[in-house]
């Protein structure tokens, strides 16, 4: 049975009834006298193999839906639905393609609940949900996936669950707040961070990125969809990155992730998500999934896990294909291992050559032997330690042995404590060049 009109369907399902109804006290006479006063006629509707078809006040569909069984209820005025399948429609052109266990049609077919093993397919985004609960509002163009409540989404705000998924032991709450223990995290395991993977609410995904969330929220007019109540995605091909966030939006036709509240974003070795490399964190953030760049702002930190290093700055701009991470403001920079902190105005990190050039009011301190350099610039090998410093370089050691010089370049290794100073102004009487090494005592 195919019903092309909505309110056409429930005037025949009511025609039918009455029918029905007259049916029963005509034919069965006997058995309705039988019944008790208060007994009352069960008025619902069951029809088999029912196709449902909604269109809007200019004729195009918005929905269509078949189902092997439909039961309409005067009463409440809903139409239950049992193992359906159908279409989703925006301006006459298929959206979704869905399928369910279980549906319901409500408000004259202005809102469809969909239940049970639930796939939402966009052919033209290639975009699949997967969730146990649907909403569909045509009329506002709003599909919402996951543990919503019953009268969210009614008209049309977007409200988010508060309710955080664990990632890491410390969470994501205060994400930029979070001290990670960079001395040992050279390999995190991850399945503790994708532990939501295995049966989350909802799950979306394209050839891109794959995510889950507590709620997802599609716009199909704008290719957007609203992630909220503790979001994870992944990306499905190199760079192996995850992206973690309370909440956060996915502009699918883009191919971009934003989140106006922390962000963090994980680089890993490998598609098993078992080895973490690098990992950058900010109050919020935007990612190019075409050029892998992810931009952070506002209490930014870079940790390069397998060196160990970490960086922070207010602003930070990481180009993931070339391993270079950006830092257009001031920086400061600890390695734990080396005991050496630095900071500058300006900061440019080559993770994959493990250097770090630092630029304006360069300063470095040594622990290990009491140790200052200040330059304008300096490259820093972090791995074998090796610097060069140029222009107004002063350096100071308090030990093995005790020196102060001055020079306009600087070379030395900051592990053996040696440094060459050249340009240095006691050189001679007309200011010569002067080189001097410092050697530690044995």
């Amino acid at each position: 049975m195919k019903i092309t009109r909505w309110y056409r369907w429930l005037v025949i399902a009511a025609v039918v009834m009455v029918i029905a109804v007259a049916l029963r006290l005509c034919g069965f006479g006997q058995e309705i006298e039988t019944q008790s006063p208060g007994e009352e006629i069960d008025a619902t509707l069951t029809l088999q193999t029912v196709t449902l078809e909604q269109p809007d006040e200019d004729g195009q569909l918005l929905w269509k839906l078949k189902a092997d069984s439909v039961n309409y209820s005067p009463d409440s005025q809903r139409a239950e639905l049992k193992n359906l399948e159908g279409e989703f429609f925006q301006d006459g052109e298929v959206t979704y393609i869905v399928e369910a266990d279980e549906g319901e049609v409500r408000q004259n077919g202005e809102v469809l609940y969909l239940m049970g093993n639930l796939v939402a397919a966009s052919p033209e985004r290639e975009l699949v949900l997967e969730s146990e609960r649907l909403k569909w509002l045509p009329k506002q163009d709003r599909l919402v996936m996951g543990e919503f409540e019953e009268g969210q989404f009614e008209a049309g705000e977007f409200e988010a669950i508060d309710a955080p998924v664990v990632l890491h032991d410390s969470g994501v709450e205060n994400l930029a707040e979070t001290a990670f223990p960079i001395e040992s995290a050279v390999e995190q395991p991850v399945e503790a961070s994708l532990a939501s993977f295995e049966a989350p609410p909802v799950k979306g995904f394209n050839e891109q990125v794959e995510a889950v969330a507590k709620i997802m929220t599609v716009l199909s007019a704008d290719n957007r969809v609203e992630l909220s109540g503790g979001v994870i995605a992944k990306s499905k091909a190199e760079p192996w990155m995850t992206f973690t966030s309370q909440s956060l939006v996915w502009l699918t036709e883009q191919a971009e992730i934003e989140a106006n509240q922390p962000l963090k974003v994980e680089q890993y070795e490998e598609k098993t998500y078992q080895t973490l490399t690098d990992r950058v964190s900010g109050n919020e953030g935007r990612v190019d999934l075409a050029e892998n760049v992810v931009t952070l702002q506002d209490a930014v930190r870079l940790d390069a896990l397998t060196q160990p290093l970490r960086v922070e700055s207010e602003l930070a701009v990481w180009d993931v294909d070339a391993q270079q991470v950006v830092m257009d403001s001031p920086v400061q920079i600890i390695q734990p291992q080396q005991r050496v902190n630095a900071s500058a105005d300006k900061a440019n990190v080559d993770l994959g050559k493990e250097i770090i050039y630092l630029t304006g009011n360069v300063r470095a301190i040594g622990e290990e032997k009491d140790s200052r350099l200040t330059a304008d610039q300096v490259r820093w090998q972090t791995g074998s330690q090796d610097v060069e410093a140029t222009g107004n370089v002063t350096y100071v050691q308090a030990r093995d042995p005790d020196v102060s010089l001055v020079g306009t370049r600087a070379v030395g290794n900051l592990d053996r404590g040696t440094v060459v100073v050249t340009g240095g102004e006691g050189g001679s009487e007309r200011g010569g060049q002067v080189s001097i090494e410092i050697v530690p005592d044995e």
